[in-house]
C-alpha cells in the first residue's frame, strides 16, 4: 500500500477525504488493482503496460480499481512510448466499466486525436485533435458527476459529454495496440472513495520559528512494516521529487518528524509510505 500527500509550505494544507493515489513506487502492483494484471509491470517508479497481440488485432488490455465512480475525478500521467503496426494506438483511461460497458478516454498518437468512446456501442461521443509526441508525459484527468463527465489534458479542457448509459462501475488503466504505454501517478477522489491512507496520518504542515529560522514542519505517526520517504519538489505533479529523509518503522510504530528551512521558492511535500517487508 502506498500513502501520498501534497503540500506546499506557503497553504497549510489537509489531504482531502475520499483520496485513493497509486504512485507506483512499489515493486508490484497493489492487490486493489484487478484484470491484466501480466500484461503491467512496474520498473523505476512507472506502470509499464503492452497490449495483449503486438502483432495482432487486439482488444484493450486493462487494469482497474472496483470503485464508487458516480461522482468522482480520475487523474493519471500518460506515456505512449511505442506504437505498434496497426493504426490504433492507445494509452488510456477507463471510466466505469462493468463486462463491456463503460468509456475509454484516449490519448490516440496513431490519429493524433484525443478521444471517448463508449465501450458497449463503440460509439464516439468526444474527438479532438491534437498533437501526441510518442515518449511525451500527458496528464490525463475526467470529472465525473452523475451523467455529465468532463475531461482534460495537462489541465486543458477538452470537452463535456453528457450520457446517462453506464452511471457506475470500475475506473482503470489501458492500453490498445501499443507496444508500450507507461503510466504514473494514479489518483482518484470522490466522496464516496475509501482513500489508501487510512493507518498514516496526515503530515501536521506548521510554521515554526526554529534556531531563528522558519522552517516547515511535519509529524506523522510511522506504523509497521513500512518504509516512509520525505520527499519535495519544485511542482506538485512532476517527476523530479528529491527525497530529503527516509524512515522506517520496522517492529514499533513512532511518530517521525521532519523540518525544512522555507525559501523563497514554492516547494511541495509528499510522504510516500511502500511496505519494507522488513520483519
Amino acid at each position: 500500500m502506498l500513502a501520498v500527500v501534497f503540500c506546499s509550505f506557503l497553504l497549510p494544507g489537509t489531504i482531502k477525504a475520499g483520496t485513493w493515489n497509486d504512485h507506483f513506487a512499489s515493486a508490484f502492483l497493489v492487490s486493489d488493482w484487478t484484470g491484466a494484471r501480466d500484461a503491467f509491470r512496474i520498473q523505476e517508479g512507472v506502470l509499464q503496460g503492452q497490449s495483449a497481440l503486438p502483432l495482432g488485432v487486439s482488444p484493450l488490455n486493462l487494469v482497474e480499481l472496483e470503485l464508487d465512480s458516480t461522482q468522482c475525478s480520475v487523474g493519471c500521467w500518460i506515456n505512449v512510448v511505442s506504437p505498434n503496426l496497426h493504426v490504433c494506438t492507445k494509452g488510456a483511461l477507463v471510466l466505469r466499466h462493468s463486462g463491456s460497458s463503460g468509456y475509454v478516454f484516449a490519448l490516440h498518437e496513431a490519429t493524433q486525436t484525443i478521444e471517448l468512446y463508449r465501450l458497449s456501442t463503440q460509439e464516439m461521443l468526444l474527438r479532438q485533435p491534437a498533437k501526441i509526441e510518442l515518449r511525451q508525459w500527458y496528464y490525463v484527468r475526467a470529472d465525473l458527476h452523475g451523467p455529465t463527465m468532463t475531461f482534460f489534458v495537462d489541465e486543458h479542457l477538452i470537452g463535456t459529454v453528457t450520457d446517462a448509459l453506464n452511471p457506475s462501475g470500475a475506473v482503470g488503466l489501458a492500453v490498445q495496440d501499443a507496444d508500450a504505454v507507461w503510466f504514473d501517478d494514479f489518483t482518484i477522489a470522490g466522496p464516496r472513495i475509501v482513500g489508501n491512507v487510512d493507518d498514516v496520518a496526515m503530515p501536521q504542515l506548521t510554521l515554526a520559528p526554529q534556531d531563528n529560522q522558519t522552517n516547515v514542519v511535519f509529524r506523522f505517526l510511522a506504523t509497521p512494516p513500512y518504509d516512509y520517504f520525505v520527499q519535495a519538489s519544485a511542482e506538485p505533479f512532476g517527476h523530479d521529487w528529491q527525497t530529503l529523509r527516509t524512515f522506517r518503522a520496522k517492529l514499533q510504530s513512532f511518530e517521525a518528524e521532519f523540518s525544512d528551512p522555507i525559501t523563497n521558492s514554492l516547494r511541495y511535500y509528499r510522504v510516500e509510505k511502500v511496505p519494507c517487508y522488513c520483519r
